[in-house]
């Protein structure tokens, strides 16, 4: 048995008698030796998540998330984004990121349902700026689509960018 397997099966001993804290020392010491062990960041984060301690389990699914995306496993990088925003749906990052790799799969309609959740948190906090970069992706994911054009035209407006303006009124025309 390797050191890693027996520092596992201490720690796995320490979450059967529920000594979550014990059981993540155990742990970090596995990532200690390999800062980059997916089963081992995804388990701790898990044990994270299970004492509430949030920030600490996103930021473990988040450097998950990006190993995956980096080696080109999207599904698998979509599944832990996923899994971030049940913890905390309130990780903006995440619902970019998410997009964006249902953007690159082709997934249109999931594409289109988190920048959605995006561009509407950003009109309702009237950040225009960051609503105008939601669009602008929007129009990207869906060019055919009049009603991105039109929000997307009705914001530069708003943001007294002219040109722009017109020329996604253009667009629609």
């Amino acid at each position: 048995m390797t050191k890693r397997e027996q520092v596992v099966k201490v720690a796995e001993k320490y979450v059967a008698k529920g000594r979550i804290d014990a059981a993540i020392k155990e742990y970090l010491k596995v990532l200690k030796e390999n800062p980059n062990d997916v089963s081992t960041l995804n388990r701790l984060g898990d044990l994270y998540a299970r004492i509430s301690r949030i920030d600490e389990a996103v930021r473990l699914f988040a450097q998950i998330a990006a190993q995956y995306t980096e080696d080109g496993f999207l599904v698998k990088a979509i599944a832990i984004y996923k899994k971030i925003i049940k913890l905390d749906p309130t990780r903006l990052q995440v619902y970019e990121s998410l997009a964006a790799l249902y953007h690159k799969q082709g997934l249109v309609n999931e594409a289109r349902t988190q920048y959605q959740v995006l561009g509407d948190y950003y009109l309702k906090h009237h950040d225009n700026a960051a609503a105008i970069n939601i669009f602008v992706k929007m129009v990207e994911l869906e060019p055919d689509n009049p009603s991105h054009h039109l929000k997307l035209a009705e914001l530069y407006q708003q943001g007294q960018l002219w040109d722009k303006a017109l020329r996604s009124y253009r667009t629609i025309a």
